[in-house]
């Protein structure tokens, strides 16, 4: 390992302790720590959480609470915790560890390491004991500690070798397809079989907002644009938009659409909008522009501290009821009137289905649906006022940590359209603080920029295209192109340098999350073709249905050739 190396993974992991719940005896990654960790010949446990993750609450709730638990890592490990925002390129690291041992990729990751860093053990979520065939946290910990107790030597040479195999992975080659427009069509006519006109979704729970997907069906026109606006407006006017503050949350859980998964992401809320003013370009209907503006006022209003910047979200789904997101006819009524009750969908016995309220949290509560248009009046206005002011006045739900320069640069870009295409003015004033911010503060459209606010965190390939969106610099995009992508294989690495001496490749996000870096490098336009190849490996399972992402990418790298 270099020591150029060994200093870039020491400046990763210079953090400020998260407080949880535990008596694990957490450390921030320093040098004084890095030194101790060598001297003490004590392995490391490294759990990298994910804000906005229920795998991660669990993890904290049901392992790390438990005296016994704590008791044992405090022993035997030298442990470190820190989120995927503040080390993304370990992150990554961790991912490609697991997809090398075949293992399932996810978040939380928990990484055992020697004392130099070297690889020993990963998993994804553990659960407190064996469920459905996984081994437990602790089966796992006792393991690795069992290990290096009897012979550290023999622990030491395993890492080198995992280092190599995982050094050595790559993910199976895409078969390509013979002929793109029908591909295309094929994906359209299945993804359109598992509409369900009642809900406006799509395929199984969960049910994402889908709005890459529906960007796709928009732009493929036809039968298929008609369903993605129905789709959307069926949306809008259900509980995944929240009518109180106008975000989105991340899904609905349950078949019919109605019980939301109570987190709102600050990315989701700019795909969202992007998804409304594509079907307001194409369609006279007033819900859309709504609905593009209900989702940036939230983000601006609920998730920006005033100054432009951003944080990543909130979440409340440990405490739905104590976060004033679920309502009793008596708690409605009493901030307004039943008449307005009632056109939030709410009745006096509740209106959540106690099929999907196994546990009997919900019993007579409410989860408020409108659509943005009806909602649009100054009495429904005054009590969202008054709605909000209670929900506010309790315990506070939003996630305290600043979002990424690609975060940053999808709310500008959104913001951009939203101010060019509605003439929102009050957009247009405010994406001027968050395009300062991204000059100021991140060091955008100079050399060197960063992945977060006044950081020293080096950006990922995400962060050049989507600030290369929000600031319109296609000198980004050459940038990225230049620093992370492999021509030989069709990937993009996650960092410009080895990470514990691999260089880690940036692997394809899941259907519900920010889509991957070669997703946006396509949608802006002139893509190596080896990379829009590789990206058809999306068809190459027949038992999934291609995400929306990428069919949108390929739509319009295909439509422009």
């Amino acid at each position: 390992m270099t020591s150029r190396t060994q200093r870039l993974i020491v400046s990763f992991f210079i953090l400020i302790p998260l407080t949880v719940r535990a008596d694990v005896e957490w450390h921030a990654w320093t040098d004084d720590v890095a030194a101790q960790v060598r001297q003490s010949e004590q392995p490391i446990y490294l759990f990298v959480a994910a804000p906005l993750s229920e795998l991660s609450t669990s993890m904290d709730t049901d392992s790390f609470s438990n005296a016994e638990v704590a008791a044992f890592l405090n022993d035997n490990f030298m442990c470190i915790r820190a989120t995927r925002h503040d080390i993304p390129t370990i992150g990554a690291f961790g991912q490609q560890w697991l997809a090398a041992e075949q293992k399932i990729p996810g978040w939380p990751l928990n990484l055992w390491l020697t004392p130099d860093l070297e690889p020993i053990e990963a998993a994804s979520y553990l659960p407190p004991t064996e469920e459905w065939g996984r081994e437990g946290f602790m089966v796992v910990a006792s393991r690795v500690a069992e290990k290096w107790s009897s012979n550290a030597n023999t622990v030491r040479q395993s890492a080198a070798r995992r280092i190599q195999l995982i050094a050595d992975y790559l993910p199976f080659a895409a078969d390509g397809v013979a002929e793109m427009e029908a591909a295309l069509e094929e994906a359209t006519e299945l993804w359109l079989a598992s509409f369900n006109a009642e809900t406006g979704t799509f395929g199984e729970p969960l049910h994402g907002a889908e709005p890459e997907l529906l960007r796709f069906l928009i732009a493929r026109g036809g039968d298929a644009r008609e369903t993605a606006l129905s789709a959307l407006k069926t949306r809008l006017a259900s509980p995944l938009r929240d009518p109180i503050d106008g975000g989105i949350f991340r899904a609905t859980i349950d078949g019919n659409g109605r019980m939301p998964l109570f987190q709102k992401r600050l990315t989701d809320q700019a795909r969202f909008a992007l998804a409304c003013l594509d079907a307001a370009q194409v369609s006279g209907d007033p819900v859309f522009a709504a609905g593009a503006k209900s989702a940036l006022n939230y983000a601006i209003n609920r998730l920006s501290p005033g100054d432009g910047t951003f944080i990543i979200g909130e979440d409340a789904t440990l405490d739905p009821k104590g976060n004033r997101h679920t309502w009793t006819w008596a708690e409605l009524t009493a901030h307004t009137s039943e008449d307005i009750a009632r056109k939030l969908g709410a009745h006096p016995e509740g209106n959540i289905d106690p099929d999907d309220d196994t546990e009997g949290k919900f019993t007579g509560q409410n989860v408020l649906h409108i659509d943005p248009l009806n909602a649009d009046n100054a009495a429904m206005r005054a009590a969202f006022l008054d709605l909000q002011l209670t929900r506010y006045s309790g315990a506070d739900s939003r996630v305290d940590i600043q979002a990424d320069a690609a975060a940053h640069g999808l709310m500008l870009h959104a913001m951009n359209r939203s101010t060019a295409e509605l003439g929102d003015l009050d957009h247009g004033g405010y994406l001027l603080g968050t395009k300062s911010t991204l000059l100021r503060d991140f060091g955008a459209q100079t050399e060197f920029f960063s992945h977060l606010s006044r950081s020293e965190t080096a950006p990922m390939p995400n962060d050049y295209f989507l600030l290369a969106m929000g600031l319109n610099d296609p000198s980004l995009v050459t940038a990225a192109d230049e620093q992370f992508y492999d021509d030989e294989f069709g990937l993009y690495y996650a960092a410009s340098d080895e990470v514990w001496g691999v260089r880690p490749l940036r692997w394809p996000s899941t259907g519900d999350s920010m889509p991957d870096p070669a997703t946006w490098r396509v949608l802006h336009g002139n893509a190596p073709e080896f990379l829009v190849t590789e990206l058809t490996a999306a068809f190459d399972n027949p038992d999934v249905l291609p995400p929306g992402h990428v069919l949108l990418a390929l739509q319009k790298h295909h439509h422009s050739n």
